[in-house]
């Protein structure tokens, strides 16, 4: 099943949008599950990392959605994004925020459908593989993508994530190969940083976030290089 938010602070416009995601979930035998909001303040509040696709609107009172996008990328780096508009030259500053297209308002159901297609093939195509992490009270499944970092605490290896910490008795070698993605990265010997949650780089420190990590000297050039081919192929490495 699909998830889908739809964040405008107009209710008129969400019920069009509404409409159309009706008019592609009937013609295409989809099934949906929509979830409304009419601020961005209320839906970064309300976030699923469940989320398949988020149709926000770029003119909203309060927090407007270049702000929600921006933030909305700090806690999800990969869920599609589709801005919603009336003016195209602020949807396409919007793909500073990898956002994967834009609506013009008013909304055509027919282009609506074509490109919320092309979103729906996205998310059959999007890699969100789970890793197992196996802690004392049992094994559990954790996605790629909400794994923030993993650092060395010992014999024990701690996965920072989304949702919390996990912990599991292992080594650093053990963990990088099981997870084995190029966007998973070593900064040093203590940790593998996801270029995904990387939101600065100063001299010798990454930082996600408020949380910095020391780059090493003999990592520094490998790390520098992974992060550049990150940069370069928008992200989707």
């Amino acid at each position: 099943m699909l998830k889908i938010a739809v964040i405008d602070d107009e209710a008129g416009e969400r019920a069009k949008t509404l409409s159309c995601l009706q008019f592609l979930q009937e013609k295409e035998h989809l099934e949906m599950e929509i979830r409304e909001f009419s601020s961005g303040a209320a839906f970064l509040r309300e976030y699923d990392h469940e989320t398949d696709i988020v149709l926000l609107d770029i003119q909203m009172s309060g927090m407007d959605g270049m702000e929600t996008a921006r933030r909305l990328r700090k806690i999800d780096p990969s869920v599609i994004l589709i801005f919603v508009t009336n003016l195209a030259q602020y949807a396409i500053a919007g793909y500073e925020y990898d956002a994967l297209d834009y609506i013009l308002k008013p909304i055509n159901p027919y282009s609506f459908a074509m490109k919320l297609q092309r979103a729906v093939d996205r998310t059959a195509k999007r890699e969100d593989d789970t890793v197992p992490v196996r802690m004392d009270r049992g094994t559990v499944l954790v996605r790629l993508s909400e794994i923030r970092y993993l650092e060395v605490d010992g014999h024990y290896i701690i996965f920072h994530t989304t949702d919390g910490d996990k912990v599991e008795y292992t080594t650093m070698k053990a963990a990088e190969e099981r997870i084995r993605k190029p966007y998973f990265v070593r900064c040093n010997q203590s940790y593998l940083v996801n270029l995904r949650y990387v939101t600065a780089i100063r001299k010798d420190s990454v930082f996600l976030g408020a949380e910095e990590l020391q780059i090493s000297r003999p990592r520094k050039k490998e790390f520098m290089e992974a992060f550049a081919r990150f940069i370069g192929g928008g992200k989707k490495v």
